[in-house]
C-alpha cells in the first residue's frame, strides 16, 4: 500500500477505536448492569436476568416520563421546524440586515441552565414579570406550579432557544440554491407556494436531514431545561426519561434499573432515527419523481 492508503487505514482505525471506547464498550457495560439488581447503599448485587425489563412494563413513572418526553419532543420539534424555516427564509430575503441575524442567534447562544434559571425567575409566582404582565389582561395562574402551564412554558422556552439552530441549518441550505430556479418559476407564472414546495423544501430538507434528526433526538431526551426550570414537577408532569434515569441512578442508587431504562431508551432512539431517515428519504424520492 502507498502512503495515502496507510494514512486512511490509520484514521479509520482511530475512529473505530474511539467508537469502541465511547460507544460500544459503555453500551455493553450498561447492558450487563441492567441484568442485575445493583443497589450500592445496600451492598446488594444479584443477577436477575431480564427482571428489570419486565418491571419497566408495570412502572407507571416510566410510562409517564416516556409520555412527557415524546409529547414534548414532537410538539417542540414541529413548532421549531416551521418557525425555523420561516426565520431562515426571512434572513435569506434580508441578507444585508446583520442586526436581524444577530438578534435571532442570541437565544441559541445562551447556556440552557442559565437561560432556564432566568425564565424561572421571570415566571415566579410572587415577583415574576411575566405573570404580572398577563394579569393585566385577566390571565391568571400561569405559573410553573400549574400542571398545564408548566408543560406549555417548557415548550415555549425550548422553542425560543432552539428555533435559531434549525433556522441556521435551513439558511445554509437556502444559500446553496441556484436563484435561476426561482427565475424559471417566475417565467412560468408560479407563486409563493411553488417557490416553497417545488424548490426550497425539496432541496433544503434532504440537505439538513441530519441536523433535523439531531434536533428531534435532543428534544426527545432533554434533561437540563426541565431539571432546572421545574425539577420535573408539578407532580412529575414535566419529568422526562433522562430525568427519571438520573433519579434512579443518583437518588435511589439503583444502578441496575437505571441501566435497563438506559438500554430501552437507546433502542427507542435507534428506532426513531431509522424511521425518521426513512421518512425523509421517501419525501426526497417523492419530489424526485
Amino acid at each position: 500500500m502507498n502512503k495515502t492508503n496507510w494514512i486512511i487505514l490509520f484514521i479509520n482505525s482511530v475512529v473505530l477505536l474511539l467508537l469502541f471506547i465511547f460507544v460500544v464498550y459503555p453500551f455493553f457495560k450498561i447492558f450487563v448492569s441492567s441484568m442485575y439488581i445493583d443497589i450500592t447503599y445496600l451492598g446488594l448485587r444479584k443477577f436477575v436476568f431480564l427482571d428489570n425489563y419486565f418491571y419497566v412494563l408495570s412502572d407507571y413513572k416510566y410510562w409517564n416520563s416516556l409520555y412527557n418526553s415524546f409529547r414534548f419532543g414532537i410538539i417542540a420539534f414541529l413548532i421549531e421546524l416551521v418557525l425555523g424555516f420561516w426565520l431562515a427564509y426571512l434572513i435569506w430575503k434580508n441578507e444585508n440586515n446583520k442586526l436581524l441575524r444577530i438578534s435571532i442567534l442570541i437565544p441559541w447562544a445562551l447556556p440552557t441552565a442559565i437561560m432556564a434559571l432566568a425564565w424561572r425567575f421571570f415566571l415566579n409566582e410572587q415577583y415574576g414579570i411575566i405573570p404580572k404582565f398577563f394579569s393585566i389582561f385577566g390571565i391568571e395562574n400561569i405559573f410553573l406550579s400549574n400542571f398545564t402551564w408548566a408543560f406549555i412554558w417548557m415548550v415555549i422556552i425550548d422553542v425560543w432557544k432552539n428555533t435559531p439552530f434549525i433556522a441556521i441549518m435551513f439558511y445554509s441550505a437556502l444559500k446553496g440554491i441556484n436563484k435561476e430556479l426561482f427565475e424559471v418559476i417566475d417565467l412560468e407564472k408560479g407563486n409563493f407556494y411553488h417557490r416553497i414546495f417545488w424548490v426550497i423544501l425539496p432541496i433544503s430538507i434532504p440537505a439538513i436531514s441530519g441536523a433535523l434528526l439531531f434536533r428531534l433526538l435532543y428534544a426527545l431526551v432533554i434533561f437540563d431545561l426541565p431539571y432546572v426550570l421545574t425539577g420535573g414537577g408539578p407532580a412529575n408532569s414535566t419529568k422526562t426519561i433522562p430525568m427519571y434515569i438520573y433519579e434512579n441512578f443518583f437518588k435511589y442508587l439503583d444502578i441496575g434499573y437505571a441501566s435497563s431504562l438506559t438500554v430501552i431508551s437507546i433502542i427507542l432512539i435507534f428506532i426513531i432515527s431509522i424511521l425518521f431517515m426513512e421518512f425523509v428519504k421517501k419525501i426526497f424520492l417523492y419530489y424526485q419523481k
